[in-house]
């Protein structure tokens, strides 16, 4: 019978499982610079060389975890907010991590990258943003795809705020402009 590998909650029971949720276990602790395949291997209970044939290194860890959260974003099929904000909170842990203070910068910006993408659309296909031209769309798609990555993190630091929480604070912030949080 296959040894059952426990992180968190959550029951690991393949090596490549293993070896992710330790290298997100470390990072939460350490800077991925700071953190060495055989820490990996002796926090996940795999062999340095198994980890080794299963990956060329922690960056090609990092980036199969990364890709796999992008994918799970590509696959959502509603164009509002709140599926991304949704499809966030089923992989909280594993966002917070790679969003936190010893997180990749990069997913960071492959995130704001996917919120621009899918925010292009839905600008592209309504026609109440038809009087800007396309530059102008992208700085708005850019601030708020950063504003809402910016909301997310801090959201993630706070498991007490639900979903529809951020999402009509965002939505209302997108709708209505900080002056709707000012008093007259």
């Amino acid at each position: 019978m296959k040894e059952l590998f426990v992180v968190g909650e959550k029951i690991m029971n393949t090596t490549d499982e293993r070896i992710q949720m330790a290298l997100l276990d470390l990072m939460k602790e350490k800077r991925l610079e700071e953190i060495t395949i055989i820490a990996i291997a002796d926090k996940s209970k795999v062999n340095r060389t198994t980890v080794y044939r299963h990956y060329v290194d922690k960056y090609a860890i990092l980036q199969v975890i990364e890709n796999d959260i992008i994918q799970n974003f590509t696959e959502i099929t509603d164009n509002n907010v709140s599926a991304v904000l949704n499809a966030v909170n089923k992989q909280r842990n594993i966002i917070s991590v790679l969003l936190g203070e010893h997180g990749d910068p990069r997913f960071n910006d492959r995130f704001i990258s996917f919120l621009m993408a899918r925010g292009l659309r839905t600008l592209d296909s309504s026609t109440r943003f038809d009087a800007l031209d396309i530059r102008q769309k992208e700085l708005l798609i850019q601030y708020l795809s950063a504003a809402l990555v910016g909301l997310v993190k801090y959201w993630l630091n706070h498991p007490d705020m639900k979903v529809e929480e951020l999402d009509t604070f965002f939505g209302n912030l997108f709708r209505n402009g900080i002056n709707s949080f000012m008093e007259p």
